[in-house]
């Protein structure tokens, strides 16, 4: 998701009433989460001061940037049926973010990852003056600790507590989604994989934080009851469209773009789905993700050719197409008012959009 948004910001493609939109609400969850932090960082350090340093880590952990898609999405389908922002909604979405995050520090010790937007991993981080041991222990907990402020921030908001609880029964289920994803993810690296066993990762991928998400907005909103199985469709789609577009953007952008060295996902093994549909038609492909030598950057530029070349690469683009179109029918199908629809809809034809910028 974070790839697909910087690679769309450097083109400079965002409509600006997109992206204006997207930006006003992020700085509401910004300015919202640096409260709450700020609150954690000094109750920390009141009872160690290595706690109060760790605390600071997770400030600038979730205060580097980023459009904050996620829980900025849980405040427009939120004011898509109440016609306004509160507090309590804004206090919500920053459990998203929490959320959010939580995820995102132990994906990045899953995959290795050194960067994470322009700063280091929080593995990486904590491994500094210590180990990797070290730096990957407390990386773990403080995804755990993220959790529980989620969980807390949430319940602590001020809704209605069979609203809450309906919220907190969404988030557990797409959290154990989540981790079942990337469990899976990292098997499909040490074994072979089929376009079927793709989906059923990728569904519970992308697509369950967008679920997590709209369907909080919606539910906090007291939303029609037709529009959640709506809204939960179409984030399903949304994900989908956006994990495809993701893993393309991993192969094909420039590192300008990217902000790191691309193939990324060739070099570990990955199998997203162009990488299997290559696999699936070129023989000397399938050999080389299969096979035990050990994969270089100079593998790089032949293997993208093959991608482009057996039709992969055009029929993951189709796939991704297709999901998006799905989504936006299911939006338009909701109660919601047309700027919130506007904005889904517009923000998915820039996914579409982007599907020509990779050759």
């Amino acid at each position: 998701m974070e790839e697909l948004l910087a690679a769309m910001n450097y083109r400079g493609k965002i409509n600006m009433d997109y992206t204006n939109m997207l930006d006003r609400f992020g700085v509401m969850i910004e300015d919202e989460l640096k409260e709450i932090l700020a609150q954690e960082v000094e109750e920390a350090k009141d009872y160690h001061p290595f706690m109060g340093d760790s605390f600071r880590v997770l400030q600038d952990f979730l205060l580097r940037g980023g459009r904050r898609l996620a829980s900025a999405s849980t405040l427009i389908v939120y004011q898509g049926y109440k016609c306004e922002i509160d507090r309590d909604i804004i206090n919500a979405a920053c459990g998203i973010e929490l959320y959010r995050h939580s995820i995102l520090a132990h994906d990045d010790i899953a995959d290795a990852e050194m960067q994470r937007r322009g700063g280091k991993t929080l593995h990486r981080t904590w491994a500094e003056g210590f180990d990797d041991r070290f730096g990957v222990g407390c990386a773990i907990f403080a995804g755990n600790i993220l959790y529980s402020l989620a969980i807390n921030t949430i319940l602590r908001s001020g809704f209605d507590g069979n609203l809450l609880m309906q919220v907190i029964d969404i988030l557990s289920s797409d959290f154990q989604d989540i981790n079942e994803s990337q469990m899976l993810d990292l098997l499909f690296e040490y074994k072979e994989t089929t376009q079927e066993e793709w989906e059923v990762m990728a569904g519970k991928r992308a697509a369950s934080l967008f679920r997590t998400a709209l369907t909080t907005g919606a539910v906090l909103a007291s939303a029609p009851e037709k529009d959640i199985p709506l809204l939960h469709n179409a984030a399903k789609h949304i994900g989908f469209a956006f994990d495809i577009q993701d893993d393309i953007i991993d192969t094909f952008a420039s590192q300008e773009e990217y902000g790191r060295e691309p193939g990324g996902d060739i070099l570990k093994r990955k199998k997203p789905l162009h990488l299997i549909l290559a696999m699936n038609r070129d023989e000397g492909f399938a050999s080389l993700m299969k096979g035990d030598m050990e994969l270089k950057e100079e593998n790089i530029p032949a293997m993208k050719e093959i991608i482009r070349n057996c039709g992969a690469l055009d029929e993951a683009k189709s796939i991704s197409l297709r999901h998006g179109r799905e989504a936006q029918s299911l939006i338009s199908q909701t109660e919601m008012n047309d700027e919130a629809k506007g904005f889904f809809i517009s923000l998915i034809d820039y996914v579409v959009e982007s599907l020509e910028w990779y050759k």
